[in-house]
């Protein structure tokens, strides 16, 4: 795992089943921390998803600890005011059900401009200067994928109700998911062109 971003032109860190604070039981989280901290001082593009979001906000110095309860499913997210002026998070409709499976929480960073929140969650989305962005939930679920997730995740099963729970978030996925597909591909035109990325070697991007 690289601890600085150069060369690559922009930075996008996914999801993971472990927490920001457990660094000690994998090592490679202080790397992603790391880099992400470089990002910033670089003023590097960098986009944050779910364990992403939480691994920019320990960078941006916010402290990430356990939320008030996991929240696990389609739930609504509200984007603020400033998010709906956002050129990234723009995008999306005022009142969108997207897809949650996180238990962590974390501190809006220090000069940080807060785009989205849901009704457990107050932090949902955020942007750090004009090219570091945060974000809770998963823009990028498919239905495929939320068949993955709740096979993987019997041990969260609980979470979202057991097997009959499991059932209605692949139910609901065939809902939802497809109505996500534009707003991402929308989502990632505006913060690769937002971020200058595009035209200086995206294929170059790092993935963490």
């Amino acid at each position: 795992m690289p601890r600085t971003v150069a060369p690559a032109p922009g930075v996008i860190i996914l999801g993971g089943p472990m927490s920001t604070y457990e660094a000690d039981r994998y090592p490679h989280l202080a790397d992603e921390i790391a880099l992400a901290a470089d990002a910033l001082r670089r003023d590097v593009p960098i986009l944050g998803v779910c364990l992403g979001s939480q691994i920019l906000a320990a960078a941006a110095g916010a402290r990430v600890y356990p939320g008030p309860a996991q929240e696990i499913g389609w739930f609504p997210i509200t984007v603020t005011d400033a998010g709906r002026r956002d050129p990234v998070l723009g995008v999306f409709s005022p009142e969108l059900v997207v897809f949650h499976w996180h238990g962590d929480s974390f501190d809006l960073p220090g000069g940080a401009t807060l785009l989205a929140s849901s009704r457990l969650y107050t932090n949902q989305a955020f942007r750090i200067g004009n090219r570091a962005y945060g974000v809770q939930f998963h823009p990028e679920i498919t239905a495929g994928m939320v068949d993955e997730w709740v096979e993987a995740g019997t041990s969260e099963s609980s979470a979202f109700g057991g097997a009959g729970g499991g059932e209605r978030l692949r139910s609901e996925a065939r809902r939802y998911a497809p109505l996500l597909a534009g707003p991402l591909d929308a989502m990632a035109r505006a913060f690769f062109s937002a971020g200058g990325v595009l035209g200086s070697g995206a294929s170059r991007l790092t993935s963490a």
